[in-house]
Formats: structure tokens, sequence, C-alpha cells
């Protein structure tokens, strides 16, 4: 079913050309990121006098861990569908079942994963290589493989030992097992 067309006055048709310095541009992103919203939305908001209010770090922290914890974890699925090589199927279990399960409402971790969530990212964009390759029909170079996913491990294993420790004394949380250690 098709949307329901847009009264012409609500219907966004009008462009605004707005040069900005580079100072103000990553001020208004980084703004934009803090509110949790795009950039468009941001400015539209801002120049309407509806300037969003900043989300948690906490929140914002969590939400691009779990994006990308769910990204990689696609590409994983998409690589064992290409290659049928099961490693990228228990990595996938891990990266976007189990891990994710063990860090939703752990927000005392956010600092930790402040930290890391840029080296979690690029190692993102790796399995994305890969599976970007491998959905072409490409081979993959064993070496680059176990390189990638070498990366992988070292770089969720500071969140993987954290989630392995109960979000407080005497709540029950069980270990994770070995996570990426077994992989």
């Amino acid at each position: 079913m098709a949307r329901p067309t847009l009264d012409p006055q609500r219907k966004r048709s009008e462009v605004l050309n707005l040069r900005l310095s580079p100072t103000e541009m990553y001020d208004l992103r980084r703004r934009a990121a803090e509110a949790g919203v795009t950039l468009a939305d941001y400015a539209r908001a801002t120049l309407t006098g509806r300037r969003p209010k900043p989300k948690p770090v906490k929140d914002r922290v969590m939400a691009a861990l779990l994006y990308e914890l769910s990204s990689i974890a696609t590409n994983l699925s998409q690589l064992e569908d290409a290659t049928g090589e099961p490693t990228y199927a228990q990595w996938a279990r891990y990266v976007g079942g189990e891990l994710v399960e063990r860090v939703t409402d752990r927000h005392e971790l956010t600092p930790l994963i402040e930290e890391h969530l840029e080296a979690i990212n690029g190692a993102g964009h790796m399995v994305n290589a890969m599976a970007r390759r491998a959905n072409m029909g490409k081979p993959l170079d064993a070496a680059q493989v176990e390189e990638t996913l070498s990366i992988l491990r070292r770089v969720l294993e500071p969140i993987h030992r954290a989630v392995k420790r109960p979000a407080k004394a005497g709540d029950g949380t069980s270990d994770p097992g070995d996570g990426p250690d077994a992989l």
C-alpha cells in the first residue's frame, strides 16, 4: 500500500542552500549526533525553533554499539551464505545474538564501549568488505579472513570480558561462555 499524499503545505519541496565553515559544520554534525537525529532533521528543527535535546551519552553509545554489532552479524551471515563456512555462522550468532543480549541494559559499560566503538566500527568495515567480495562470487584470501577474524576477536574482547562479569554483585548473571575465544 502506498503512502498517502501529503498536503502541499506539509510537503518538503523547498530547498535551502547554506554555506558553513568547517567548524560550523563539525559543530552541527556533533549536535545532531548528540541529539540522535540526522543532520537534516537537526538543522530543520533548529531553524524552525525546535532544537532537539541531546540524548544521554549512555543511550547514544549503546545504540551505536548495537548498530555496529547487528551490522557485523549481518555481514557474517552473508559470508556464511556465500561460502558455506560454518565458522561465520558461529561468529554471527555470537556477535548478533549472545553479545547483543548480554550488553543490552548494561549502561555501566558505557565508558568502556565508547572507548572501543571506533575500533569495532573499523573491524565491521573489514567484515563488510569480505562479505561484499564473497557476495560478488570472488574468492576470499585465507590470510585476510584469518586477520579479519583475529582483529574482530581483539576489538570485541574488552566487551566480551566485561559482560562476563555480573552487572551487579549477586544478580545471577551467568558466564557467557567462550564467545569469540571458542571461534
